[in-house]
């Protein structure tokens, strides 16, 4: 009878017919594999909540995209109407390209608890069960104006290219490297336009005839020393130079160093310095090209005046040894020609145009090719086909959200059925129990 009662008594303050395994060994293991399910089920319905979060967010990017692409569309019918003047296409062009600009921000920004959903093709694999490969996937693809088939889209023409574009323009911070006749090395501090030569002097234009110096401290003194006796092996600047920015090489094709009367350019080396100087066969003038003094032949000896020089930039780089315009330049081995007032570039007699590239830099094509590059083929089913691809995308989307629900709601069925299940196997039967302690409690009694 006092173990009766004990078992009773333990039942009914716990609630459970089943409190160890030797009340009931199969029960208990039955019941403890249904607490397993439930617990599952509840934390797959939690993660279906999450599918769906996803889901919406990565949706909710995408109607934003829409809205631009609509947008686009609309700019692209007014654009292909025949009344637009070129200004109106830069203009329809510009808002165009700063639309495509912000679905390619949106697609990378946005974010679901640190995951990209819209900046790479990804399969997520949602967890609905309790149970190994129960899941849904959504699928998220990469939405941008690449993917979209939208990358250079254009509807104002490629543009003619000017003497300035045969170089390609600076980095937007730090410094750019330039390299002269293969040789000298020259460094470009992109935010201030400073010029520096590989040894760190400061680079300057000459005010006597803007050709680039350095501001030189050399001094030159003493007898026997006159322009004749310059060694002639240097080559000017303004022969054949060379010079090489970002990989690509430019040569100016200019003429000899010397004319038939002696006149022309050298270079000598005066204390460890570079210097050249404007030869005038007739007056046996030294005019010094690369840095500020002047020095003046006069009965033998060298005498310094000064002038004003002012710093460099990097436009002046450009100007005095790669772009000059009216003169034959070779770019990577290719021949161009930049007219006199520098506004047309030709390449073999063709007018060059600018044109993005697949990475987007501008770069350099045909007359001919140009042409084909007037507008984007067929703009208006290309915008329908980015705005296609972003409805089924959409579609998945809406429909995956609406499986979580249905999923949502079968799993929180399944847990209440199993937890009514568990309860029949191992809740105490509140009468039974009390029945059995009272008789315990008599039959106790009675013995005493």
């Amino acid at each position: 009878s006092q173990s009766s009662l004990s078992s009773a008594i333990e039942r009914l303050s716990s609630g459970l017919r089943i409190n160890s395994a030797k009340d009931d060994a199969a029960g208990q293991a039955i019941a403890n594999r249904f607490t397993a399910n439930i617990k599952g089920l509840t934390q797959a319905s939690r993660n279906a909540n999450d599918g769906i979060s996803v889901a919406q967010t990565t949706e909710g990017a995408l109607n934003e995209i829409n809205n631009n692409l609509q947008r686009v569309r609309e700019l692209t019918v007014q654009a292909t109407n025949g009344t637009n003047s070129d200004s109106d296409l830069s203009s329809i062009q510009a808002e165009i390209t700063q639309r495509l600009e912000e679905i390619d921000r949106v697609s990378e920004q946005t974010q679901f608890n640190g995951v990209k959903v819209l900046a790479e093709n990804n399969e997520m694999k949602i967890q609905v069960g309790a149970n190994d490969g129960e899941t849904i996937t959504i699928n998220l693809a990469k939405i941008d104006a690449k993917t979209l088939g939208l990358d250079g889209f254009n509807i104002d023409g490629a543009q003619k290219a000017t003497g300035s574009d045969l170089i390609s323009k600076f980095k937007a911070t730090g410094t750019d490297n330039y390299q002269i006749n293969g040789t000298d090395n020259y460094t470009v501090n992109v935010d201030s336009g400073a010029v520096q030569n590989e040894d760190g002097d400061a680079i300057f234009v000459s005010a006597t005839d803007g050709s680039l110096t350095t501001k030189s401290d050399t001094k030159v003194g003493g007898t026997g020393i006159d322009a004749t006796g310059l060694a002639k092996a240097a080559v000017s600047l303004a022969k054949d130079a060379s010079i090489k920015y970002q990989g690509i090489t430019f040569t100016n094709k200019g003429t000899d160093a010397f004319d038939g009367s002696g006149n022309g350019t050298l270079t000598a080396n005066i204390d460890g310095k570079d210097v050249t100087f404007t030869i005038d066969a007739t007056e046996k003038d030294a005019t010094l090209k690369t840095s500020d003094p002047v020095y003046k032949n006069s009965a033998g000896q060298f005498t310094t005046t000064k002038v004003e020089n002012k710093a460099a930039t990097a436009s002046d780089l450009d100007l005095n040894n790669a772009k000059k315009v009216g003169s034959s330049l070779v770019v990577n081995g290719a021949d161009y020609e930049v007219s006199a007032d520098g506004k047309t570039v030709t390449g073999l007699g063709k007018t060059m145009y600018l044109s993005k590239s697949e990475g987007g830099s501008p770069i350099l094509v045909k007359e001919d090719a140009a042409k084909s590059l007037q507008f984007t083929t067929n703009p208006l089913e290309t915008i329908d086909k980015a705005l296609a691809k972003v409805d089924n995308l959409r579609s998945d989307l809406g429909a995956v959200q609406n499986r979580f629900d249905f999923g949502i709601t079968n799993l929180g069925n399944t847990v209440n059925n199993l937890f009514s299940a568990r309860s029949r196997i191992e809740d105490a039967d509140y009468a039974t129990e009390v029945s059995n302690m009272f008789r315990a409690q008599i039959v106790q009694q009675a013995g005493t």
